[in-house]
């Protein structure tokens, strides 16, 4: 079955084959099993003694056999098995059908395969893991599901519990997924057994590769059957041991071994807890574990940072595009999500090492396989769907996720189709009436992509795409906030609907006054009298009466109360009176933006001055905490317009006081000091939006 490289949508570029064939032992090349999963076809090793034996006792020398080609890859060759030659990247199809890291064709023979003891262990390693994945006919898949001899069943309130497999680097000698200095010391254990039923239908198989094809693979090395010890002064001093099962057809994914809850109290329950003694956390069945795993993870941990407004209305839709299409854009976008929260919490804690080739990463194989998916699906069907708009708003929240790993144009597009051609919006002269009438899942994608169009014309420093049909939704805002039923913007984003108008039509002004500059023929009178009549607006509608502090009352999707988890479950909503603080500091933030635009980027101007200094008092009375991850629009407008010191450490400790390796945090604060070192030594006007295009950081402010 032929396979797309990962590198296909993400437009970097792939390894030479000499940097693939490089003089590097394989003791640091990862060869994954979960990326993609091998057809059925069965690989055959020689049943002759040789075979057999130790994997020690494999001659080293490079010769190849009668069938080997002489221009097969290195990996091959190495392994004296035919290659096919089919190139796709920088790996055979052989290898890939295999899921072994291929070696490439280099000119010549790398270095490092002059050791022999170097060879001898690449070529055990390879032999173990098609050894546990059950693709050597006549030797019996390896599990961690069978009792390691002396392994002991201890319980910790008989809970169940399994997360994502994440791919890390392993050595020549073990390839554990949980593996760390077994000279730590611990203290407490815990334990994780399979669970027996499925919660979601299973995934017998994917858009474009055999990626759930096999059944029953242990993705995990059987080191990890003896306890795993952890330093209890690095992480709560949790011990977990393997599975223990008689159930050979289950499978096993390693469970997260640290604990959310030693991170840190920041007002909002974000800890992964033991389940209770009666929950058993179903998987999907059969092989299909991996992605059930991923989007169990997705719905305890991602989900309550993603939107930290929102209540339980995108988590079921969410929810039940995953029921629909197991197999989906939505289930591969909700599992890239999950895996690189997974790894990038592990990295920030110190758990392990950055990766150093993220675009093979699991996260990034979920995500290009989601674009993939995207891709073909105008193509195929001639138009897209509610679940691909879904999936597109999700891959836009990797790319924020990432730090601007990938690019969340491309994928906002999608949505933005949606939009156009799947609802009458843009011509129905109700457009405020056709939003109310659409499906849950439909207000939502609208509401969504009208706040990403929003934000990003601050990024591409363009006029908004749908500046009238704001105006003709929101601008009749005092009836609208005495409306039941709906979704409004401030249950989704914190941000409400006259503020969201007021931002588009600042954005809309800042674009036409560069117009006009450009012409020789702006006029200042005109510029003023514009902004004081969006200026007017805002005011008259903070003043309109409001309902506030009722959130989202949606029940929890049925198939997610299955699960009786706690951390599912749990309701990370912010309080009625930090919702209050939030929709006051957006409103002065679009004030102070209005005011860069009227007056240009000088923070002397009293007007900015004096949002800088709202803005700072209203964060003073909110309890730093990942609601700030919310604010990362305010936060930073107002420090790059700001020349106060106290103002600017202060502003700045709130991104640092969150972790910068989730999300735009990081960048968003370079942003801010390179705005600051421009303007403290030359002295001129810094344009914060200029700053952010001559650096390339393409930041989405959400």
């Amino acid at each position: 079955m032929a396979y797309r490289s990962p590198t296909s949508s993400s437009g970097s570029q792939s390894p030479t084959p000499s940097s693939v064939s490089s003089n590097v032992s394989p003791a640091s090349i990862n060869v994954p099993l979960v990326p993609m999963i091998p057809t059925p076809e069965i690989y055959t090793e020689s049943r002759s003694a040789s075979a057999r034996s130790s994997p020690n006792r494999y001659p080293v020398d490079l010769a190849r056999s009668a069938s080997a080609s002489k221009g097969g890859c290195w990996t091959c060759r190495l392994r004296r098995k035919k290659c096919d030659e089919n190139r796709e990247g920088n790996s055979c199809h052989t290898c890939i059908r295999l899921t072994i890291q291929c070696l490439g064709w280099g000119p010549k023979r790398p270095e490092w395969m002059r050791d022999k003891q170097a060879v001898e262990a690449y070529k055990a390693d390879i032999k173990a893991k098609l050894t546990r994945a059950g693709l050597i006919r006549g030797q019996p898949r390896s599990s961690l599901l069978s009792p390691m001899p002396g392994a002991s069943l201890r319980l910790h309130d008989g809970s169940i519990r399994r997360y994502p497999q994440h791919r890390r680097s392993a050595d020549s000698s073990t390839s554990s997924l949980l593996n760390f200095d077994s000279g730590l010391d611990y203290s407490s254990s815990y334990q994780y057994n399979a669970p027996r039923h499925s919660m979601f239908p299973a995934m017998p198989g994917a858009s474009n590769s055999a990626f759930y094809h096999l059944p029953a693979v242990s993705f995990s090395d059987p080191s990890v059957a003896s306890p795993v010890e952890f330093n209890p002064n690095i992480f709560g001093a949790q011990q977990f041991d393997s599975p223990v099962s008689s159930n050979p057809g289950s499978t096993q994914i390693p469970p997260l071994d640290f604990d959310f809850a030693q991170l840190g109290n920041d007002g909002y329950d974000f800890a992964v807890r033991a389940p209770s003694p009666e929950q058993a956390f179903p998987l999907f069945a059969g092989h299909s574990s991996l992605q059930e795993n991923h989007c169990i993870y997705y719905f305890e941990h991602v989900r309550k940072v993603q939107y930290i407004f929102a209540g339980n209305t995108v988590t079921n839709v969410t929810c039940s595009m995953i029921v629909q299409e197991p197999r989906g854009a939505v289930t591969n976008a909700v599992c890239a999500l999950a895996s690189l929260h997974y790894t990038r919490m592990r990295v920030a804690h110190g758990l392990e090492a950055p990766e150093t080739n993220p675009e093979h990463s699991t996260a990034k194989y979920f995500h290009d396989e989601a674009y993939f998916q995207l891709h073909n699906a105008k193509q195929v069907r001639g138009s897209y769907s509610e679940s691909d708009a879904i999936a597109a708003l999700h891959l836009v929240w990797f790319s924020q996720l990432s730090g601007g790993a990938t690019d969340w144009q491309p994928v906002f597009a999608v949505a933005c189709d949606w939009v156009a051609q799947q609802t009458d919006l843009l011509t129905n002269d109700n457009p405020k009436l056709a939003l109310q009438s659409l499906p849950v899942t439909g207000q939502l994608i609208v509401k969504l992509t009208l706040w990403l169009d929003i934000f990003s014309s601050l990024t591409v420093m363009r006029a908004p795409k749908y500046l009238a049909l704001y105006k003709r939704l929101f601008g009749d805002l005092a009836g609208w906030h005495l409306q039941n039923g709906g979704i409004r913007m401030d249950s989704l984003t914190g941000c409400p609907e006259e503020v969201l108008l007021g931002i588009a039509e600042v954005s809309e002004l800042s674009h036409w006054k560069a117009a006009e500059k450009r012409k020789g023929s702006l006029s200042n009178r005109d510029l003023i009298r514009r902004g004081d009549e969006i200026e007017q607006r805002l005011r008259k509608a903070s003043d309109s009466p409001r309902k506030t502090g009722e959130g989202d009352k949606t029940p929890l999707h049925p198939t997610l109360m299955q699960a009786d988890s706690e951390a599912v479950d749990a309701a990370p909503f912010p309080s009625n009176e930090t919702r209050q603080l939030v929709g006051k500091i957006f409103s002065e933030t679009v004030l102070l933006y209005l005011h860069t635009v009227l007056s240009d980027s000088n923070p002397g101007v009293p007007e900015i001055s004096n949002s800088v200094g709202v803005i700072v008092q209203l964060l003073g009375q909110l309890p730093p905490s990942e609601v700030d991850r919310a604010l990362v629009f305010p936060i930073c407008l107002a420090g790059c317009m700001t020349d106060d010191s106290n103002w600017r450490d202060f502003l700045k400790g709130r991104l640092q006081a969150l972790d910068e390796s989730l999300g735009n945090l990081m960048r968003t604060r370079l942003l801010m000091e390179a705005v600051w070192q421009k303007r403290d030594i030359s002295g001129v006007t810094v344009d914060w939006r200029e700053t952010m295009r001559e650096r390339g950081l393409n930041l989405l402010l959400v």
